[in-house]
């Protein structure tokens, strides 16, 4: 299962970020993460275009604590809806849509 982690800002807790891929790392996820760093060289349009190609490319959506603050993150969401991906706000949901998969 390929994760695309959206709501990643500076604020956030770096070991809690590491921590949470690591838990998706051992339930056998891949996990996406924009890097706003290396986003921030492409204009608006162009950063926005490459983060909904990875949701595109991703089996579901994993909202940061903290991800309505952000734009883009509401804009990731929508675009996830709308792909009709899986949302998932907490490791529990993860593991429960893993265990959906399996049935």
């Amino acid at each position: 299962m390929i994760v695309y982690l959206s709501g990643i800002n500076i604020d956030n807790d770096e070991q809690d970020l590491d921590r949470l891929r690591y838990n998706l790392f051992e339930l056998g996820c891949t996990v996406i993460t924009p890097e706003a760093k290396e986003l921030e060289k492409l204009n608006y349009s162009e950063n926005i275009r490459l983060r909904i190609s990875f949701i595109q490319s991703s089996s579901t959506i994993y909202m940061l604590p903290n991800w309505n603050d952000n734009e883009i993150s509401r804009i990731e969401l929508t675009a996830a809806m709308e792909d009709r991906k899986p949302l998932c706000f907490s490791p529990e949901d993860i593991r429960e849509l893993i265990t959906t998969l399996d049935n």
